[in-house]
């Protein structure tokens, strides 16, 4: 395997370890690509990898599986079912045999036009799968044991926002508030990363923007690297929904939900939100300032 730019061996429960071993091997033997994603990718790299402070618990482990048919879908869920994991009443979760739940979302040539899967066993349900790819092209390699070596490949805080932000306009109101929090986790702990935070004192012109905010200057900088690796199809409906001049009750919405007291919170998450936004519509000014 290439080397890690993150070692976290030993800072995950064995269960889980497991349960990542499960599905590399099953991924693995079938030549299928995966990525980590949500909130597990999220503690992977911000808290056990950069020390940000846990959100709040996450019993499930998530996973976007790369597939170029639903056929090869099936193939990863029976190789998971071989490993003592169970199918339980959604599409794409199993629990393994130690209680660890999981869910795989497809990606890839599943999908139809304007990235949309409709599980074929679940009566058409669909769902948006914007984002999964560049999560998966852009993954970071993280060692999770050393005993024997296990590396995974883990959503970087780019790809996990531009997930969090397809996942908000996904889910209706009443389950995206968990991906609007996840936002707002990601734009205030994006400056723990020490790359990022060397980049943020070498770059004057944003720290002065920002009046020396280090998390609003680190906000923006998450938007410049996410617009980088956004596809086409990502960046527009993204800059379409959340854009300067366009749609501002979404931007209303999701600062509302980004909030745990709204009394005490909206004028931060707000100017987060807005220099996240900032650097994300950056490459379209002439200047790309």
């Amino acid at each position: 395997m290439s080397d890690s730019s993150l070692n976290i061996s030993g800072k995950i429960d064995s269960a889980t370890v497991s349960t990542y071993a499960a599905v590399d091997e099953v991924a693995t033997s079938l030549a299928v690509r995966y990525v980590v994603v949500g909130a597990s990718a999220r503690d992977i790299v911000l808290h056990h990898g950069h020390g940000a402070k846990v959100q709040r618990a996450t019993a499930d482990v998530d996973f976007g599986i790369q597939v170029p048919d639903w056929g090869a879908y099936e193939a990863v869920k029976a190789g998971l079912v071989a490993k003592d994991f169970t199918e339980i009443s959604r599409q794409h979760r199993l629990i393994s045999s130690d209680g660890t739940a999981i869910d795989i979302v497809p990606f890839g040539k599943v999908a139809s036009e304007g990235d949309i899967i409709a599980w074929p066993q679940e009566g058409g349900v669909k769902m948006n799968i914007l984002g999964f790819q560049e999560a998966c092209d852009n993954a970071e390699q993280v060692k999770i044991q050393e005993d024997p070596d296990l590396e995974i490949p883990v959503a970087t805080p780019e790809g996990m926002v531009l997930l969090k932000m397809i996942a908000w306009t996904d889910r209706i109101p009443g389950e995206r508030k968990k991906d609007a929090k996840d936002i707002r986790y990601l734009l205030e702990t994006y400056e723990k990363i020490p790359a990022i935070e060397i980049a943020l004192y070498a770059d004057q012109h944003t720290m002065d923007t920002y009046d020396a905010d280090l998390s609003l200057a680190a906000a923006h900088h998450l938007g410049i690297n996410a617009a980088e690796i956004a596809g086409e199809s990502t960046y527009k409906f993204i800059s379409l929904l959340l854009g300067d001049t366009n749609n501002s009750e979404h931007k209303a919405m999701l600062t509302e939900e980004m909030c745990e007291q709204i009394d005490r919170e909206y004028e931060r998450n707000a100017a987060l939100l807005n220099a996240l936004m900032q650097g994300f519509l950056r490459k379209d000014k002439p200047d790309n300032k």
